[in-house]
């Protein structure tokens, strides 16, 4: 079991996401914007971060600096969300040695729980 944290301001995204990864048996937190999802972060000290990329009042370029300049955080793997971004785009903003990867939107549900799942595994063995 992992504690895995979800950042998105859409309700039914973290909802649908919350169900899979308990179904999996994952520890879930979530938080609904970047300030709240920091404040998270540093208190459930997660195994995995799922972030949405493009959220009211900050990208998640932006938080995912926050996450590497924090101690609790800077090791995390992030799997970045979006429906509007570039995944290419993405991936060269946040280039990082902790495995962060990216899945569109809409989420289709076998991609994500693979992801999820070799993130997790990636973590274990680093």
């Amino acid at each position: 079991m992992a504690r895995v944290l979800i950042i998105d301001d859409d309700h039914d995204i973290v909802s649908i996401l919350t169900e899979i990864l308990k179904h999996e048996r994952h520890e879930v937190s979530s938080a609904c914007g970047p300030a709240e999802g920091m404040q998270m972060a540093r208190k459930a000290k997660p195994d995995l971060i799922i972030l949405d990329y493009h959220m009211p009042g900050d990208t998640g370029s932006h938080l995912f600096e926050s996450f590497r300049r924090n101690n609790a955080t800077k090791n995390t793997p992030i799997l970045f969300m979006s429906g509007e971004a570039d995944p290419a785009q993405i991936m060269s903003e946040v280039s990082d040695s902790a495995g962060s990867r990216f899945v569109p939107k809409p989420v289709m549900l076998e991609e994500f729980r693979r992801a999820v799942r070799e993130m997790l595994a990636d973590r274990k063995e680093a």
